[in-house]
């Protein structure tokens, strides 16, 4: 996605687009986060001095997996867009993205705002039961007859004293 600003010269020109690209696939912490729906990208750039300021917003659909279960998961990506770009070579401040040629490129600043939005953990659904830990069951499709120990082994000796506890009282009785 590239952006011809050679139209704003002078201060507070400004310029409203939009974009829509079909994307195949990011990677992320390890994770494959395919584009199910196209990128829509539209905003505004203003020229404010030096700078050409670009707002707007960043929407797409993404399509990985449950980390609780494997099945497929969506993510909605509706996020605002915000950065400053400068096509000037002495440019000191890292907060400022530098171009050339009156053409600003998008695609590397749009990936990192998606990436700044995405959820620690995908899940497919909020309630998500998860699979089974001893036969691997997908619980929110079926439950298992497996025993369940909840209980920490590093914590195991807590439940001994507590079934000691009990015996203690019941032999008081």
């Amino acid at each position: 996605m590239r952006l011809d600003v050679s139209k704003l010269k002078t201060n507070g020109d400004s310029e409203e687009f939009e974009f829509c690209e079909s994307w195949e696939k990011l990677e992320f912490r390890g994770d494959i986060l395919f584009f199910v729906e196209p990128v829509y990208f539209y905003g505004v750039a203003t020229k404010k001095g030096n700078l050409i300021e670009v707002s707007g917003n960043v929407k797409t659909k993404l399509k990985t997996i449950c980390y609780r279960c494997t099945d497929d998961a969506y993510v909605e990506v509706d996020v605002p867009f915000y950065e400053e770009y400068s096509n000037r070579e002495n440019t000191t401040d890292d907060e400022v993205i530098r171009f050339e040629d009156d053409v600003i490129e998008f695609d590397d600043s749009i990936v990192a705002t998606i990436v700044l939005y995405l959820p620690m953990k995908y899940l497919c659904r909020e309630d998500c039961k998860g699979l089974c830990p001893v036969c691997g069951t997908n619980l929110n499709v079926s439950s298992c007859s497996c025993e369940k120990d909840d209980i920490d082994p590093r914590l195991s000796i807590l439940k001994t004293l507590i079934n000691q506890l009990d015996t203690d009282e019941k032999k008081e009785v």
